[in-house]
Order: C-alpha cells, then sequence, then structure tokens
C-alpha cells in the first residue's frame, strides 16, 4: 500500500480526488475537453468502500467545480478554491496545508500544473470525459522523494 507521508505528497492534496483502485480509461490527448465543456459543478462518484484504503493519506474531495471567470480560471475541491490565469502563465498560491506552489492551467491540454516550492515536487491533473459522462481526473505526481511517480484517477458526477 502506497503511504503518503512527505509533506509535499501531502501539499498536493488539495487538488486529489483519488480513486486508486478504479482507473478509468481517458480520452486521448487530442480529444481533451475544452474550458467550456469542463466549467461546471460536479460530485464525487467513486466508490467509497474502494477508496477507504488511500482516504487515511489523502484528502478525497466530495466536490469539484471548475468556473471560467473572464481571464480567470477557479477549481474549487470542497472549501479550498485556487485561481490560475486562462492564458497558461502560472500564478503563486497556497495549498490547503499552506505549502507556497505555482499553479498554471494548459487550456489545449486540460491539464492543471502544480509545482511546490518547498519540495521541488510536481502534480499533474488530467480532466477528461469518460463513456458515462462522468468527469475524470487522473493526478500523476514526481518528486524525487517518490521511487516512482503515483498515478491514480478520480471520477466525478455533473
Amino acid at each position: 500500500m502506497i503511504r503518503f507521508t512527505t509533506p509535499f505528497v501531502r501539499a498536493m492534496g488539495f487538488c486529489l480526488a483519488v480513486s486508486g483502485l478504479d482507473m478509468e480509461a481517458l480520452a486521448e490527448p487530442d480529444q481533451a475537453p475544452t474550458l467550456v465543456e469542463l466549467a461546471g459543478s460536479y460530485e464525487y462518484a467513486g466508490d467509497r468502500a474502494k477508496d477507504e484504503r488511500l482516504e487515511s493519506s489523502t484528502r478525497i474531495p466530495e466536490s469539484l467545480s471548475i468556473t471560467l471567470q473572464g481571464d480567470e480560471v477557479t477549481f474549487k475541491m470542497d472549501d479550498h478554491t485556487v485561481k490560475v490565469p486562462k492564458d497558461g502563465s502560472s500564478a503563486a498560491t497556497t495549498t490547503e496545508f499552506g505549502e507556497t506552489a505555482d499553479l498554471s492551467f494548459d487550456i489545449e491540454t486540460a491539464t492543471l500544473l502544480q509545482s511546490v516550492a518547498k519540495t521541488g515536487g510536481k502534480k499533474t491533473n488530467a480532466f477528461r470525459f469518460n463513456e458515462a459522462g462522468q468527469l475524470v481526473m487522473q493526478v500523476r505526481v514526481t518528486n524525487s522523494k517518490l521511487a516512482a511517480p503515483v498515478v491514480f484517477s478520480a471520477r466525478y458526477a455533473k
């Protein structure tokens, strides 16, 4: 079982909605949804019984919303909100664990990238829709303190 004990991985938790035992097939990169398609409010649609093993080390948000307003994209996971410029440039933010992070969003690939300054680690969230119309967020965490990248996904229903 993977244990998330370093501050970096816990800090990455603000955008983690995990379903490590229930991976979803994602669309090809050229089928990334547009911001207009992503915009909306979503409720967690994973299986809590399966996800319980990860719950002790990673918070699984019950809700996720993505809002496009002017030149900003807002991501809200439960009560934690982060805003990034729509143009893909990075913005400084604070994770729910108080770590300083740089955040950017790539519109072309529907990917949110977070870099935590203190640890040099990165977390990438790629958003896609599955065949059932659920939003799937695939998360990839890399850090020199990890033996290998950690990859998992979560499903959300609109």
